[in-house]
């Protein structure tokens, strides 16, 4: 199924380097997420092929869920999701709560604010050092939405593979010993940072500091997106 969708203007975070961040609000673009989700995890052959060509949880439906695109000349070429365990959401569940929530309860405690990154994905087709690029800027959102939510840690389940890479950007440690997950065909293992590693995110990549701006964005349309 091909799609040909355009980043909507009322719902850009930033623009920098020939990238677009996007928070996706309306269905279109979120199904254009949600395919670009599919490729790239039937691309890893972590899921079955459907029909539909979407990639869909039940946690995209929550209040706390919200998904991104990076765009780059035209076309949708990077993707996250997050969800924010915090009062301010009713303590709304995330997959790493429940897969970890021991873990969590142990090493960050319960009722500490946390945003949880997820669904991280580029597109199979988009490499090299633009892919790289792309990735900063993922990260860039979630130190975003990170401080938009006041949570104090965020956490994310990865690959064990992709640990040392995570450890290296951010800060990033394992809290968690591998488990396997029914919702993909690999293992996992959560890692926690605390926000405040975003200064060492952003000694590392110029692309994923933040500006002022970016933050008043977000704000904005984070209140589009839950009265939505």
């Amino acid at each position: 199924m091909k799609r040909t969708l355009q980043p909507q203007p009322d719902q850009m975070l930033f623009e920098t380097n020939g990238y677009l961040a996007e928070m996706c609000i309306n269905q279109e673009s979120l199904e254009n997420a949600y395919h670009l989700r599919y490729r790239a995890y039937l691309h890893a052959d972590a899921i079955e092929p459907n029909p539909q060509e979407l990639c869909i949880d039940p946690y995209d439906q929550q209040d706390n869920s919200r998904t991104f695109l990076i765009w780059y000349e035209g076309q949708a070429i990077a993707s996250v999701r997050s969800l924010t365990w915090s009062a301010a959401y009713q303590w709304q569940s995330t997959p790493s709560l429940h897969y970890f929530k021991e873990e969590v309860t142990e090493n960050l405690g319960m009722h500490t604010p946390l945003l949880e990154s997820n669904r991280y994905v580029v597109d199979p087709d988009f490499n090299g050092r633009k892919s790289l690029s792309a990735q900063m800027l993922l990260f860039r959102i979630q130190t975003l939405g990170s401080i938009a939510d006041q949570c104090d840690f965020v956490i994310t389940a990865v690959r064990p593979r992709h640990v040392r890479f995570y450890e290296r950007f951010m800060n990033f440690y394992p809290i968690s010993e591998v488990k396997s997950a029914s919702e993909v065909r690999f293992p996992i293992q959560l890692l926690a940072t605390p926000v405040a590693s975003r200064e060492k995110l952003a000694e590392n990549s110029r692309l994923a500091a933040f500006e002022p701006e970016d933050l008043e964005r977000y704000q904005q349309c984070l209140e589009k997106l839950l009265v939505s």
